[in-house]
């Protein structure tokens, strides 16, 4: 038999398979574009000197002495290092000092990175010549911000409080909760305080708007605009992918409308129709790769496939999930005496972390693992254990094709999706219009 399909386990690495051959592949989600051209120093520069909404880079550099350049962490695929080249040439070009200028590294309340990860992901020439601060969501001197509107302030990073110009740096990607990551969430609640992220995101979590591909009365995203708003950034960095994990635009400009054009291209490349759902989806986590992350992947499975469904899921993990995020699963159990779906929708439908000692990151991750539809998942990764499986309430197999014979018997006849590229797409949903 022919393996006519295939996942992403990373960057132009897949995975093939043959399906059994009663089932019926409906959606076989496919990149149907080829390489970029353009190279992403070339992107960035056009980026820079056509923006949206704004004016280009150049000119606003008049009349600012200092620069603060924000970028995610390594749990996003944005080619940081290639773009920061372009961006630090520009800047120093401009007569900018090495000492004015700061690149702040958005964790929100993800863990530190280690110096090496710095240097895979900066650049090592950056990590030794510039200053790199990595945001901590709980030091005592961030700087309070008001949020027109609303009675509380919001702090965020001294580092970004104080510069003259403030660029961000970060991917549009399908988000389960934001509807899109990237843009505002780059400021909030990547250089935000602790208490700001979770009062915001427990208390929109459980909303139903909150999801994959919504922006518009979604409180989730709303929320995260808002208080970017205040904070201020003056120039947005907006990378774009294709299914195949490519960036195939960089779309710069204003905080709000380069957000805005790099949705709707987003939305254009990774949107894919459904009439009806499915009985098994076929996934990859790519490009969520880093420890629980993982759960991402599911988001869009989970709008797609029945209840009564199944979904195989395959997690080519690079960065091992947390023993503490797996220790929590005992701990709401314990807490909820056995209840833990109904115990967590009740600390979130009164705002409260239900791990108030924990990051928020694991406590939206472990929302999306309780919360979910009960839909029976199998997990394939060579980094995750049978034993880590169980403890998120995921069956285990060791490779696709035992996936497939265990759910070839409890589905003979199966209307199939396959989603080479599952934090890669949007779904649209036609029992949702």
């Amino acid at each position: 038999m022919e393996h006519n399909y295939y996942l992403y386990l990373g960057q132009g690495k897949k995975e093939y398979f043959s399906l059994p051959a009663a089932w019926v592949p409906l959606h076989f989600v496919e990149a149907e574009e080829g390489t970029p051209t353009a190279s992403i120093e070339k992107m960035t520069l056009e980026a820079l000197s056509r923006p949206t909404g704004t004016h280009p880079f150049q000119d606003l550099l008049s009349g600012a002495r200092s620069v603060a350049i924000i970028v995610d962490d390594g749990t996003r695929p944005t080619p940081v290092a290639e773009i920061l080249g372009v961006l630090l040439s520009r800047l120093v070009d401009n007569g900018f000092s090495r000492e004015n200028i700061g690149i702040v590294v958005a964790l929100g309340t993800h863990e530190a990175m280690k110096r090496e990860e710095l240097e895979a992901r900066l650049g090592s020439g950056v990590v030794s010549n510039y200053k790199v601060i990595q945001h901590n969501a709980w030091q005592n001197d961030l700087v309070p911000i008001r949020i027109p509107g609303e009675e509380r302030s919001v702090k965020i990073s001294p580092e970004v409080a104080q510069a003259d110009l403030r660029v961000g740096v970060s991917s549009i990607l399908p988000h389960p909760m934001a509807g899109y990551g990237g843009g505002p969430k780059i400021v909030m609640p990547g250089v935000c305080d602790f208490e700001t992220i979770r009062d915001h995101h427990v208390k929109y979590v459980i909303h139903p708007r909150s999801m994959a591909g919504v922006t518009k009365g979604n409180p989730f995203h709303e929320g995260c605009m808002r208080a970017a708003r205040a904070i201020g950034l003056d120039f947005s960095i907006n990378c774009v992918y294709n299914q195949k994990g490519q960036v195939i635009r960089i779309i710069g400009g204003s905080l709000e409308m380069a957000f805005e054009e790099a949705v709707e291209v987003c939305f254009e490349r990774l949107g894919h129709k459904f009439e009806e759902k499915i009985d098994v989806t076929i996934t990859s986590t790519y490009p969520h790769t880093h420890g629980h992350q993982l759960f991402k992947g599911l988001s869009a499975p989970d709008i797609v496939t029945k209840d009564k469904g199944a979904i195989l899921l395959v997690a080519p993990i690079v960065a091992p999930i947390p023993a503490e995020f797996l220790n929590s699963f005992q701990v709401v159990k314990e807490k909820s005496h056995n209840n833990s779906a109904a115990y967590v929708k009740d600390a979130l439908s009164k705002g409260m972390a239900f791990l108030p000692d924990k990051s928020i990151d694991f406590n939206m991750a472990m929302s999306t693992v309780f919360l979910r539809p009960k839909i029976r998942t199998i997990l394939v990764s060579p980094t995750i254990s049978r034993d880590e499986a169980r403890t998120m309430g995921l069956e285990y197999v060791s490779s696709i094709e035992e996936g497939l014979r265990s759910l070839e018997k409890a589905y003979p006849e199966a209307k199939v999706a396959i989603f080479p590229s599952g934090g890669l797409i949007v779904p649209i949903a036609a029992w949702e219009r």
